[in-house]
């Protein structure tokens, strides 16, 4: 695990406050397999869920995100191979990738965007983890 998986799972337990989660390797493994934070925002804005993410990215509450959101998005296989890798009921899984995404993507943008490069990124996290 390079810096930035440790720093971006310091980031992911602290939402999740439990560090025994495997949510939080699992949220790590699903950004690196769509292009990073951002890759994931795009995914769901080209999936119809351009309201859920700009919710997350604003100052207002978060719009919340469902298991078929999940799936429709990332794809039923990735969702049952991960799910499986964390052994976890698929639905489970889903539930809590739907319960957790917002919420990290939510920390990492306090002014309304992601951090433009991994350095900014690794900034925020560790400005979270304060």
């Amino acid at each position: 695990m390079g810096l930035f998986d440790s720093i971006a799972g310091s980031v992911m337990n602290k939402v999740a406050g439990n560090s025994g989660n495997p949510m939080i390797q699992a949220g790590l493994e699903l950004m690196n397999k769509s292009g990073g934070p951002q890759g994931v925002l795009d995914k769901l804005r080209a999936n119809g869920l351009g309201a859920e993410v700009e919710s997350w990215l604003g100052s207002g509450s978060n719009l919340p995100l469902s298991l078929q959101q999940v799936v429709q998005v990332f794809g039923t296989e990735l969702i049952k191979s991960m799910a499986a890798q964390f052994s976890l009921p698929t639905d489970d899984f889903g539930r809590k990738l739907a319960e957790y995404l917002p919420q990290a993507i939510d920390k990492l943008s306090p002014d309304g965007k992601l951090p433009g490069s991994q350095a900014e990124l690794m900034a925020r996290a560790f400005s979270l983890l304060k």
